[in-house]
């Protein structure tokens, strides 16, 4: 007898795991509608006349997590190769420029940053990237790299108080 009550049970049981699986396959295509257009950059300020492909302050979808850095940190860019350089603290957007390039860094948080230089074709002659910050009245080097005879995507990381 209590064959058919258990029988029952499994087949309740069974109904309502399937009816919240198919509502938990449908919710998520909603969200996926807006990243696209959030993950593109769009150019918002540029930083001297003339540097080709220059656009920074717009965000790539990533959250950087922590509060800001107390200190104002800033990206000093030597492209003698005028190979187009693309870079990103965080994962947010800085910009891209073919040339020389001095810019804030805003996105800096307190603690452990991750610099992200890419270069689209090999540089051929000096490309530098160093990251600078004023400690007690004197200029302070945080990252410096020479990227010449590379290319591609390279990573650091850096400490920011």
């Amino acid at each position: 007898m209590h064959l058919p009550r258990i029988a029952l049970s499994i087949v309740l049981v069974s109904s309502m795991v399937v009816a919240g699986c198919s509502k938990q396959e449908k919710a998520p295509s909603a969200p996926q509608q807006n990243p696209p257009a959030a993950s593109q950059p769009t150019p918002t300020q540029e930083t001297a006349p003339g540097q080709a492909k220059n656009a920074s302050g717009a965000s790539t979808g990533q959250e950087t997590n922590g509060p800001r850095a107390t200190e104002k940190y800033v990206l000093d860019l030597t492209d003698y190769a005028n190979v187009p350089v693309t870079v990103k603290i965080n994962g947010q957007w800085v910009g891209q420029w073919d040339n020389h390039a001095n810019i804030p860094l805003d996105m800096v948080v307190k603690g452990e940053n991750q610099l992200t230089v890419e270069l689209a074709s090999e540089a051929k002659n000096t490309v530098t990237v160093n990251i600078n910050t004023v400690r007690d009245g004197k200029g302070v080097s945080i990252v410096s790299l020479n990227f010449q005879g590379q290319s591609g995507s390279h990573t650091s990381t850096f400490v920011a108080r």
